[in-house]
């Protein structure tokens, strides 16, 4: 009730504020089991995966913000997982491994962390060991756009447009569930597919910077002078 709720109330604000567009919504299964894996780099990528279909997506999110005192409320009734930041986390697994066996979504950040530069970090191999535990595919999704308007250290959100490309699903092998290297390869493969259409977003918005970066100088420059 609480999830649904919260996407009626999202819904407008993303379209509005940050006028989010979504390619590639076909590759979520409209039923089943499925990880749903995105870039983190911003306090909105929650919202932002959720809003990329109409199933409910059940999200591991740190026990920091799961058991926080306002925010915790809205967190635990949507369905979250909690998940400690450090450390293998055998409670979480378990009840992850439940949610994709009961058929649901999983939203997973693989960094573990938000990113500060904008540029994913090393992907976290729990993921593929869920899928190779329990037959559910890996679906990538890029997030571009988020960590401009809304990144970590920012109280409030500005506008701005925000990309989401959804990709083709991932399988994994069950029978290879137990080879760490492995799983560091799926996992390695899913951030190359996250990382792919990513950097043409950032180097762009490094060109827009640059311009006004430029711009300002020559404003200060000319005001200096007078």
């Amino acid at each position: 009730m609480i999830y649904l709720f919260l996407r009626i109330v999202f819904t407008p604000y993303l379209r509005l504020f940050h006028r989010v567009e979504v390619k590639g919504r076909e590759h979520i299964p409209a039923a089943g089991p499925a990880i749903l894996c995105a870039n983190h780099t911003s306090y909105l990528d929650s919202m932002l995966v959720g809003y990329c279909t109409v199933r409910p997506v059940r999200f591991l999110i740190s026990r920091a913000f799961y058991n926080h005192d306002i925010m915790g409320f809205f967190i635990r009734g949507c369905g979250a997982i909690p998940v400690a930041q450090r450390g293998v986390d055998k409670e979480a697994f378990l009840l992850a491994l439940e949610a994709l066996r009961q058929g649901e979504l999983l939203g997973i950040f693989p960094e573990g962390k938000l990113s500060r530069t904008g540029l994913p970090d090393e992907g976290k191999p729990g993921a593929a060991l869920l899928a190779a535990t329990t037959g559910a595919k890996i679906v990538p999704i890029t997030i571009s756009g988020a960590f401009l308007v809304f990144p970590k250290g920012k109280l409030l959100p500005r506008p701005g447009r925000v990309t989401i490309k959804v990709h083709p699903p991932i399988g994994v092998a069950a029978e290879k569930r137990g080879s760490k290297e492995y799983l560091r390869e799926v996992t390695a493969k899913v951030m190359a597919r996250i990382e792919r259409t990513l950097h043409p977003a950032l180097r762009a918005h490094r060109r827009r910077q640059t311009v006004l970066d430029r711009r300002r100088l020559g404003w200060r420059r000319r005001h200096s002078d007078r």
